[in-house]
């Protein structure tokens, strides 16, 4: 694949203070690394090994691992999820479905109010959140639904996050450069700065107070790792077909919100010149990955922004159309 105007888009991003560096990539092609990995505590350039908390992306991780339990028949996405936490406040009356807070649909409260210092006191009022719309009624993006996802994970199966994906997913796919715990220092550990930790530790601040991994990301990956990820989800081999169609068809679609079990499938976050199938996922700190199964093409772009976010997604998405016209020109699709 010619990168040329790819690796011209990624040096105007570094010039344009959108972000330090990045390493990026598709499906049956090579990594390109540019730009630098850590300012701090010393200078590195960013390498196609650099491993970076990926925020966000990680909640493919938590979905991925629901999915493949409901083809075991241990989890039945449509049940309340209270059936699987009957602790929680809402109780066994509760409408709410596992499938609801995998589509982020489940009108729970996305305030601000459970953050907390403490992580006891914190896992206490996520505990006792209420609904404040019914289930279904809009999509919101909120990372309680997927930390609740994490804890029925970790209750049916009696796993840490980390164990269980490695288990199920990562092992599998021999995604040997994969964790969740935070790593800390390390030669290729990516430095980010939004809120600005040392390399290795969690960005986000529920895991980062938790101290442990939760369902709403913050996993350290590396750009082929999920790439491996990613060519699985296009060739359907190594796991059970249900779980295929599980994570990659649209299940609820509403207001220009399209999202399947654990992924955005709308329009304005597709890059434009691939299907409706789409599915694909960003990270805070400056993530995108995406699989179009209709084309057959799979990317990854990962960076530790430094600029504003929704400019940064934008041009992460611009990134992912030039690599698919540059693999179309080659043939590569």
């Amino acid at each position: 694949m010619s990168v040329t105007k790819s690796v011209q888009e990624v040096k105007k991003q570094i010039r344009a203070g959108l972000i330090l560096g990045a390493v990026f990539g598709t499906a049956g092609h090579s990594l390109s690394a540019l730009g630098k990995q850590t300012l701090q505590p010393q200078e590195r350039p960013m390498t196609i090994n650099s491993r970076f908390d990926i925020a966000s992306v990680g909640k493919v991780f938590t979905a991925s691992c629901c999915a493949l339990l409901v083809t075991q028949g241990k989890l039945d996405p449509d049940a309340p999820f209270t059936e699987y936490l009957p602790e929680h406040g809402l109780g066994r009356n509760c409408k709410i479905t596992v499938r609801d807070l995998a589509t982020h649909t489940s009108g729970i409260d996305s305030s601000g109010f459970y953050k907390s210092t403490d992580p006891i006191e914190m896992e206490r009022r996520i505990m006792n959140i209420t609904s404040v719309r019914p289930a279904g009624e809009r999509f919101e993006y909120n990372c309680r639904n997927f930390i609740l996802l994490g804890w029925i994970l970790e209750h049916i199966t009696g796993k840490g996050l980390e164990d269980l994906a490695r288990d199920l997913i990562w092992k599998p796919l021999e995604m040997n450069h994969t964790v969740w715990n935070a790593p800390g220092a390390g030669p290729d550990e990516v430095e980010h700065f939004l809120p600005n930790r040392p390399p290795g530790q969690h960005n986000d601040n529920d895991c980062f107070v938790a101290g442990r991994p939760l369902g709403n990301g913050s996993c350290f990956s590396t750009a082929g790792d999920l790439l491996l990820f990613l060519q699985d989800i296009l060739a359907r081999e190594h796991f059970a077909q249900e779980y295929y169609d599980l994570i990659s068809t649209c299940t609820y679609e509403k207001d220009g919100s399209r999202r399947s079990f654990g992924w955005d499938m709308c329009e304005r976050r597709r890059p434009r010149c691939l299907s409706e199938q789409t599915i694909c996922h960003s990270g805070f700190t400056g993530q995108t990955v995406c699989v179009d199964p209709v084309v057959g093409f799979a990317a990854v772009v990962l960076t530790n922004r430094t600029g504003d976010w929704e400019q940064a997604n934008q041009a992460r998405i611009g990134l992912i159309e030039m690599m698919y016209r540059a693999n179309c020109r080659k043939g590569g699709r």
